[in-house]
């Protein structure tokens, strides 16, 4: 009799543990949704100095889908240009880019600041300071939209940021980020030096990332479709994360 007593005491303390354990776990398990990847691409689309016509810019203008003659005469059709804001001119089926006070193009995203001119280069997510993750069919399958808020692990050297998503790509191929979030997870990006079209000027240019392991946390109707700064965007995401500082 005695014994049967401490045997169920005994189980009861097994249970009670194993029940407490079970509980903790569940606590502390990851739900937030996320995905992985290892396959990177850089994008420099909204910089400031992205685009130049005597192609001084970050990238090179054919990067941009204009060419030196195009770049230099500021003049392309319609389907051309896709990485820069333009107008159509007074020549039929010509357009022109935006050039900034700084003498660069205006290069586009998709609108980051929706009520902003298309001349106006605050209306685009500035790839140098913005840290976004573009858009791309699988992120939006997902349900993601313009502006919503990821939090990204670089999982080969533990640094951490919150992220934009915006911009659009329509390919799956790669994770495409932008500098500004490249430099956040210090993940090394490629140079090289590439003349001016008037040969007066080496550039430094911006042609590639390495690949790194990333773990992307993603929030669904998170953004409200208007872009935020980057300490906006860092807030919110450290939020999202439930991180206490």
């Amino acid at each position: 009799m005695e014994f049967n007593l401490i045997k169920s005491q005994k189980l009861l303390v097994i249970s009670l543990a194993l029940s407490t354990n079970l509980t903790l776990a569940q606590t502390n398990t990851d739900t937030t949704p996320s995905f992985k990847t290892n396959k990177l691409a850089l994008n420099l689309d909204g910089s400031r100095h992205a685009y130049h016509p005597n192609n001084e810019g970050l990238l090179l203008n054919l990067v941009g889908g204009i060419n030196q003659e195009e770049a230099t005469k500021n003049r392309f059709t319609k389907n051309r240009g896709y990485g820069i804001a333009k107008k159509e001119t007074k020549e039929k089926g010509l357009y022109e880019g935006y050039i900034q006070p700084n003498g660069y193009f205006v290069s586009q995203t998709t609108p980051y600041y929706k009520n902003k001119p298309e001349s106006n280069p605050e209306r685009y997510a500035d790839a140098e300071t913005i840290p976004y993750i573009t858009l791309s069919p699988a992120w939006k399958a997902k349900g993601i939209k313009n502006c919503d808020i990821a939090y990204v692990e670089n999982l080969d050297n533990g640094k951490k940021s919150a992220a934009i998503f915006t911009d659009y790509r329509n390919n799956d191929k790669n994770l495409e980020i932008s500098l500004a979030l490249a430099k956040q997870l210090e993940i090394p990006v490629y140079t090289k030096k590439y003349s001016s079209y008037d040969k007066k000027k080496m550039v430094t240019k911006y042609v590639g990332i390495n690949n790194n392991n990333l773990k992307i946390y993603y929030f669904l109707n998170s953004g409200n479709g208007n872009g935020k700064t980057a300490e906006e965007i860092q807030q919110l995401g450290e939020k999202l994360m439930k991180i206490k500082k």
